[in-house]
Protein backbone atom coordinates (compact mmCIF):
# COMPACT_ATOMS: atom_id res chain seq x y z
CA UNK A 1 0.00 0.00 0.00
CA UNK A 2 2.72 2.52 0.96
CA UNK A 3 4.84 1.37 -2.08
CA UNK A 4 1.27 2.49 -4.33
CA UNK A 5 1.14 5.62 -2.84
CA UNK A 6 4.89 6.43 -3.44
CA UNK A 7 4.59 5.33 -7.23
CA UNK A 8 1.64 7.85 -7.27
CA UNK A 9 2.86 10.25 -5.63
CA UNK A 10 5.94 10.25 -8.06
CA UNK A 11 3.59 10.02 -10.77
CA UNK A 12 1.51 13.14 -10.37
CA UNK A 13 4.84 14.72 -9.24
CA UNK A 14 6.09 13.81 -12.53
CA UNK A 15 3.02 14.88 -14.66
CA UNK A 16 2.79 18.22 -12.96
CA UNK A 17 7.04 18.55 -13.70
CA UNK A 18 5.67 18.20 -16.93
CA UNK A 19 2.94 19.85 -17.44
CA UNK A 20 4.50 23.01 -15.96
CA UNK A 21 7.11 22.72 -18.39
CA UNK A 22 5.43 22.99 -21.46
CA UNK A 23 3.00 25.40 -19.66
CA UNK A 24 6.34 27.49 -19.60
CA UNK A 25 7.25 26.87 -22.38
CA UNK A 26 3.84 27.61 -23.91
CA UNK A 27 4.06 31.15 -22.23
CA UNK A 28 7.30 31.62 -23.67
CA UNK A 29 6.67 31.09 -27.40
CA UNK A 30 3.37 33.57 -26.70
CA UNK A 31 5.11 36.11 -24.84
CA UNK A 32 8.82 36.24 -25.95
CA UNK A 33 9.09 34.32 -29.42
CA UNK A 34 6.18 34.94 -31.27
CA UNK A 35 5.83 39.08 -30.44
CA UNK A 36 9.93 39.66 -31.42
CA UNK A 37 8.61 37.71 -34.74
CA UNK A 38 5.81 40.00 -35.21
CA UNK A 39 8.34 42.73 -34.55
CA UNK A 40 10.45 41.29 -37.27
CA UNK A 41 7.69 40.98 -39.48
CA UNK A 42 6.17 44.67 -38.81
CA UNK A 43 10.00 45.70 -39.03
CA UNK A 44 10.43 44.13 -42.48
CA UNK A 45 7.25 45.22 -43.68
CA UNK A 46 7.85 48.71 -42.61
CA UNK A 47 11.22 48.56 -44.69
CA UNK A 48 9.54 47.58 -47.82
CA UNK A 49 7.13 50.25 -47.39
CA UNK A 50 8.28 54.17 -49.53
CA UNK A 51 8.18 55.65 -46.36
CA UNK A 52 8.87 59.84 -46.54
CA UNK A 53 12.22 60.41 -45.29
CA UNK A 54 12.54 62.60 -42.12
CA UNK A 55 13.71 66.22 -43.38
CA UNK A 56 16.37 67.57 -40.77
CA UNK A 57 16.09 70.67 -41.91
CA UNK A 58 12.31 71.34 -41.94
CA UNK A 59 12.36 72.43 -37.96
CA UNK A 60 15.34 74.45 -38.46
CA UNK A 61 13.37 76.52 -41.48
CA UNK A 62 10.52 77.21 -39.12
CA UNK A 63 12.20 78.51 -36.49
CA UNK A 64 14.52 80.67 -38.65
CA UNK A 65 11.06 82.18 -40.59
CA UNK A 66 9.78 82.74 -36.67
CA UNK A 67 12.60 84.90 -36.17
CA UNK A 68 11.90 86.82 -39.16
CA UNK A 69 8.53 86.79 -38.36
CA UNK A 70 8.87 88.31 -34.94
CA UNK A 71 11.00 91.38 -36.60
CA UNK A 72 15.02 89.36 -35.80
CA UNK A 73 15.81 89.81 -39.53
CA UNK A 74 19.35 89.60 -39.13
CA UNK A 75 19.35 86.10 -36.98
CA UNK A 76 16.63 85.00 -38.99
CA UNK A 77 18.81 85.70 -41.91
CA UNK A 78 21.47 83.84 -40.61
CA UNK A 79 20.07 80.52 -39.88
CA UNK A 80 18.76 80.46 -42.89
CA UNK A 81 22.55 80.59 -44.40
CA UNK A 82 23.40 77.75 -41.69
CA UNK A 83 20.80 75.75 -42.82
CA UNK A 84 21.85 75.89 -46.32
CA UNK A 85 25.31 74.63 -45.47
CA UNK A 86 24.38 72.17 -42.81
CA UNK A 87 21.64 70.82 -45.01
CA UNK A 88 22.31 71.51 -48.27
CA UNK A 89 19.70 68.50 -49.26
CA UNK A 90 16.92 69.90 -47.14
CA UNK A 91 13.59 70.57 -49.49
CA UNK A 92 13.72 73.62 -47.66
CA UNK A 93 17.05 74.92 -48.88
CA UNK A 94 15.12 76.71 -51.99
CA UNK A 95 12.90 78.55 -50.18
CA UNK A 96 15.66 79.77 -47.46
CA UNK A 97 17.54 81.05 -50.30
CA UNK A 98 14.45 82.75 -51.57
CA UNK A 99 13.70 84.79 -48.56
CA UNK A 100 17.77 85.02 -48.10
CA UNK A 101 17.88 87.50 -51.41
CA UNK A 102 14.40 89.18 -50.87
CA UNK A 103 15.92 90.23 -47.64
CA UNK A 104 19.31 91.60 -48.92
CA UNK A 105 17.65 93.40 -52.21
CA UNK A 106 15.27 95.56 -49.34
CA UNK A 107 18.43 96.03 -47.36
CA UNK A 108 20.43 97.08 -50.11
CA UNK A 109 18.08 99.91 -51.26
CA UNK A 110 16.60 100.72 -48.15
CA UNK A 111 17.58 103.70 -46.90
CA UNK A 112 16.98 102.95 -43.39
CA UNK A 113 20.50 100.54 -43.94
CA UNK A 114 23.55 102.85 -44.59
CA UNK A 115 26.24 100.17 -44.28
CA UNK A 116 28.59 100.84 -47.42
CA UNK A 117 26.99 103.67 -48.84
CA UNK A 118 28.15 106.76 -49.19
CA UNK A 119 26.86 110.48 -50.34
CA UNK A 120 28.44 112.21 -53.48
CA UNK A 121 28.01 115.67 -54.40
CA UNK A 122 28.03 116.06 -57.89
CA UNK A 123 30.63 118.28 -59.73
CA UNK A 124 30.93 120.43 -62.75
CA UNK A 125 31.25 118.31 -66.00
CA UNK A 126 29.56 115.27 -64.26
CA UNK A 127 27.03 113.07 -65.60
CA UNK A 128 25.58 109.62 -64.46
CA UNK A 129 27.57 107.53 -66.44
CA UNK A 130 30.92 109.07 -65.56
CA UNK A 131 29.83 109.52 -62.02
CA UNK A 132 28.64 105.47 -61.75
CA UNK A 133 32.29 104.54 -64.00
CA UNK A 134 34.53 106.41 -61.13
CA UNK A 135 32.15 104.99 -58.26
CA UNK A 136 32.40 101.68 -59.36
CA UNK A 137 28.41 101.81 -59.47
CA UNK A 138 25.86 101.52 -61.71
CA UNK A 139 23.26 104.27 -63.26
CA UNK A 140 20.34 102.08 -62.78
CA UNK A 141 21.73 101.50 -59.27
CA UNK A 142 22.31 105.73 -58.99
CA UNK A 143 18.76 106.32 -60.03
CA UNK A 144 17.23 104.19 -57.68
CA UNK A 145 18.97 104.53 -54.64
CA UNK A 146 18.97 108.38 -54.99
CA UNK A 147 15.04 108.83 -56.11
CA UNK A 148 16.01 110.35 -58.98
CA UNK A 149 13.07 111.74 -60.86
CA UNK A 150 15.43 113.34 -63.91
CA UNK A 151 18.43 112.51 -65.65
CA UNK A 152 19.48 116.54 -65.26
CA UNK A 153 22.39 116.79 -62.81
CA UNK A 154 23.33 119.76 -61.19
CA UNK A 155 26.10 120.84 -59.28
CA UNK A 156 25.84 120.45 -55.71
CA UNK A 157 23.22 117.75 -55.88
CA UNK A 158 23.28 115.09 -53.25
CA UNK A 159 23.87 111.04 -54.79
CA UNK A 160 23.21 108.04 -52.58
CA UNK A 161 26.28 106.05 -54.11
CA UNK A 162 26.29 101.93 -53.29
CA UNK A 163 29.26 100.36 -54.56
CA UNK A 164 28.42 97.35 -56.33
CA UNK A 165 31.14 94.48 -56.58
CA UNK A 166 28.87 92.08 -57.38
CA UNK A 167 29.77 88.54 -59.59
CA UNK A 168 27.58 85.99 -61.14
CA UNK A 169 27.93 82.53 -61.01
CA UNK A 170 26.06 79.83 -63.43
CA UNK A 171 24.84 76.39 -62.55
CA UNK A 172 24.13 74.95 -65.66
CA UNK A 173 23.06 71.49 -64.41
CA UNK A 174 20.87 73.13 -61.58
CA UNK A 175 19.77 76.60 -64.22
CA UNK A 176 20.10 78.30 -61.27
CA UNK A 177 22.30 82.05 -61.59
CA UNK A 178 24.39 83.30 -58.11
CA UNK A 179 24.44 86.59 -57.77
CA UNK A 180 27.78 87.18 -55.29
CA UNK A 181 28.76 89.93 -53.10
CA UNK A 182 32.17 91.03 -52.49
CA UNK A 183 32.89 92.62 -48.87
CA UNK A 184 36.13 93.23 -48.15
CA UNK A 185 38.23 89.80 -49.14
CA UNK A 186 34.85 87.60 -48.46
CA UNK A 187 32.54 87.05 -51.08
CA UNK A 188 28.89 85.35 -50.03
CA UNK A 189 25.56 84.15 -51.93
CA UNK A 190 23.22 87.41 -52.60
CA UNK A 191 20.36 85.96 -54.36
CA UNK A 192 19.65 83.14 -56.32
CA UNK A 193 17.31 83.24 -59.70
CA UNK A 194 16.13 80.05 -61.57
CA UNK A 195 16.90 79.81 -65.44
CA UNK A 196 14.15 79.42 -67.71
CA UNK A 197 16.75 78.23 -70.07
CA UNK A 198 20.60 77.54 -70.62
CA UNK A 199 21.98 77.06 -74.09
CA UNK A 200 25.33 77.31 -74.41
CA UNK A 201 27.35 77.84 -77.68
CA UNK A 202 28.30 74.00 -79.44
CA UNK A 203 31.94 72.89 -77.98
CA UNK A 204 31.44 75.28 -74.98
CA UNK A 205 33.59 72.78 -71.89
CA UNK A 206 33.10 73.46 -68.30
CA UNK A 207 34.30 75.60 -66.28
CA UNK A 208 34.73 78.32 -67.66
CA UNK A 209 35.80 81.57 -66.59
CA UNK A 210 35.27 85.19 -68.46
CA UNK A 211 33.65 88.55 -67.60
CA UNK A 212 30.55 91.03 -68.38
CA UNK A 213 31.89 92.37 -71.68
CA UNK A 214 29.18 95.49 -71.19
CA UNK A 215 25.41 95.96 -71.02
CA UNK A 216 22.88 96.26 -74.12
CA UNK A 217 19.69 98.16 -73.54
CA UNK A 218 17.49 97.20 -76.93
CA UNK A 219 14.46 99.06 -78.17
CA UNK A 220 12.70 98.31 -81.19
CA UNK A 221 15.46 96.68 -82.58
CA UNK A 222 17.87 99.91 -81.28
CA UNK A 223 19.80 99.99 -78.76
CA UNK A 224 19.20 103.19 -76.10
CA UNK A 225 21.21 104.69 -73.24
CA UNK A 226 19.84 104.89 -70.01
CA UNK A 227 18.49 108.57 -70.20
CA UNK A 228 16.21 107.29 -73.47
CA UNK A 229 12.61 107.53 -72.78
CA UNK A 230 12.14 104.01 -73.70
CA UNK A 231 14.98 102.62 -71.72
CA UNK A 232 12.57 101.50 -68.74
CA UNK A 233 10.78 99.49 -71.91
CA UNK A 234 13.26 98.04 -73.76
CA UNK A 235 15.02 94.45 -73.58
CA UNK A 236 18.05 94.10 -71.30
CA UNK A 237 21.14 92.11 -72.82
CA UNK A 238 24.12 91.06 -70.13
CA UNK A 239 26.80 89.76 -72.69
CA UNK A 240 29.62 87.90 -71.34
CA UNK A 241 33.10 88.06 -72.97
CA UNK A 242 33.17 84.97 -74.85
CA UNK A 243 30.59 84.69 -78.26
CA UNK A 244 27.48 83.06 -77.87
CA UNK A 245 27.04 83.90 -73.78
CA UNK A 246 24.91 86.28 -72.48
CA UNK A 247 22.15 86.73 -69.63
CA UNK A 248 18.88 88.04 -71.48
CA UNK A 249 15.04 87.09 -71.76
CA UNK A 250 13.95 83.94 -73.90
CA UNK A 251 13.66 84.66 -77.74
CA UNK A 252 11.00 85.11 -78.67
CA UNK A 253 10.06 81.85 -81.65
CA UNK A 254 9.71 83.84 -85.34
CA UNK A 255 7.90 81.88 -88.64
CA UNK A 256 10.27 80.88 -91.11
CA UNK A 257 9.38 82.63 -94.38
CA UNK A 258 7.93 80.19 -96.74
CA UNK A 259 8.36 79.69 -100.50
CA UNK A 260 6.09 79.78 -102.98
CA UNK A 261 6.42 76.67 -105.03
CA UNK A 262 7.33 77.36 -108.20
CA UNK A 263 5.76 75.53 -111.41
CA UNK A 264 8.04 71.62 -112.13
CA UNK A 265 9.45 72.29 -115.44
CA UNK A 266 8.73 70.06 -118.35
CA UNK A 267 12.11 68.12 -117.97
CA UNK A 268 11.31 67.58 -114.45
CA UNK A 269 7.99 65.91 -115.41
CA UNK A 270 9.65 63.30 -117.25
CA UNK A 271 12.36 62.25 -114.48
CA UNK A 272 11.71 60.09 -111.22
CA UNK A 273 10.75 61.58 -108.25
CA UNK A 274 13.20 64.15 -107.17
CA UNK A 275 14.56 64.28 -103.77
CA UNK A 276 13.06 67.45 -101.82
CA UNK A 277 15.38 70.19 -100.69
CA UNK A 278 15.51 70.18 -97.02
CA UNK A 279 13.24 73.00 -95.25
CA UNK A 280 15.85 76.33 -94.24
CA UNK A 281 15.77 76.55 -90.28
CA UNK A 282 17.40 79.00 -87.76
CA UNK A 283 20.58 77.76 -85.76
CA UNK A 284 18.96 77.36 -82.35
CA UNK A 285 20.09 80.78 -80.32
CA UNK A 286 22.36 80.51 -77.14
CA UNK A 287 22.13 81.88 -73.91
CA UNK A 288 21.55 81.63 -70.23
CA UNK A 289 17.32 82.95 -70.32
CA UNK A 290 15.86 84.52 -67.36
CA UNK A 291 12.48 86.08 -66.73
CA UNK A 292 12.31 89.48 -67.44
CA UNK A 293 11.78 91.07 -64.11
CA UNK A 294 14.87 89.27 -63.18
CA UNK A 295 16.96 90.01 -65.99
CA UNK A 296 15.96 94.05 -65.09
CA UNK A 297 17.22 93.48 -61.14
CA UNK A 298 20.99 92.15 -62.27
CA UNK A 299 21.15 94.49 -64.71
CA UNK A 300 21.52 97.47 -62.41
CA UNK A 301 23.63 95.40 -60.54
CA UNK A 302 26.68 93.97 -62.11
CA UNK A 303 28.67 96.12 -64.64
CA UNK A 304 31.40 95.70 -66.90
CA UNK A 305 34.43 93.36 -65.88
CA UNK A 306 32.19 91.86 -63.15
CA UNK A 307 33.26 87.79 -62.80
CA UNK A 308 31.01 85.20 -64.77
CA UNK A 309 31.27 81.27 -63.72
CA UNK A 310 29.77 78.72 -65.56
CA UNK A 311 30.31 75.27 -63.81
CA UNK A 312 28.52 71.86 -64.35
Amino acid sequence: MARTQIKLLIFLITTGLVAGTLAMGYWVYMNILLKESQVENDIAAMKGLDRPRIDPGARRFEAAVELIRSGKIEEGREALYKLRQQFPDSATCADAMRIIGEINMDQLYSPNNTAGKKDYIVQPGDSLNLIATKQGTTVDSIIRSSGLMSFNLQPGDHLTIIPMDFHLGVSVSKKQVMLLRKVGDKEYLFKVYDAKDIRLPPGTRLPVEMEIAGKNAIFDGKPVISTDPNYMEADKWIPGSKAGVSLRTPPVARALPVEEPKAPSRKKELTPAATPAPVPTEAAETGIFLAREDIEELFALVRKGSKLSLVR
